[in-house]
């Protein structure tokens, strides 16, 4: 009789450790970022950029030394109205460099996924701007335009600028 209300206790014990899990449907690809794609100005075709490409916000680098890129997923700011991106390139074989700037004007929109999960911010791109600047036979890659391809940046992954190169020949 002992045994029994033991294996009783056990069964019921074991249920309710049972009913007390809760499945997490926390998304495995939790991370908002912006997925930009570069493309030739010329022929509208994808393009890997060769030189070597250091991103930076404010007095952060957010992508280091990256080569032959043709997308870049870069995290963007949680308070602020409008993220500046600075683009280096740096020749293969060189120490110079120079920089283009790329301005995302966007909202912010806090996103709860769960209280297990927390929350995030997704964006909604508003406006973009550039500088125009003429590559050379030095510094072969310039920006030329930017255009917005899907404007909410969330956990989808989709491409949400397609930047346009302008390439010495």
């Amino acid at each position: 009789m002992k045994d029994f209300i033991r294996n009783i206790i056990c069964i019921w014990l074991v249920a309710l450790a049972m009913l007390g899990c809760n499945s997490n449907d926390c998304p495995l690809n939790n991370s908002v970022r912006l997925v930009c794609g570069f493309y030739d100005a010329a022929n509208d075709s994808s393009l890997a950029v060769s030189d070597t490409l250091t991103i930076a916000v404010r007095d952060s680098v957010i992508l280091n030394r990256a080569t032959n890129e043709a997308t870049v997923s870069l995290p963007m700011s949680y308070g602020s109205e409008a993220d500046t991106l600075v683009f280096r390139f740096t020749p293969e074989g060189s120490e110079a460099s120079i920089s283009d700037t790329l301005i995302v004007s966007k909202t912010n929109e806090p996103h709860v996924v769960s209280l297990e999960c927390g929350t995030s911010v997704f964006h909604s791109i508003t406006a973009t701007a550039c500088t125009n600047r003429t590559p050379s036979a030095t510094f072969r890659y310039a920006i030329t335009r930017v255009t917005v391809s899907q404007p909410n940046v969330n956990f989808d992954g989709q491409e949400n600028l397609k930047i346009y190169f302008d390439i010495h020949k």
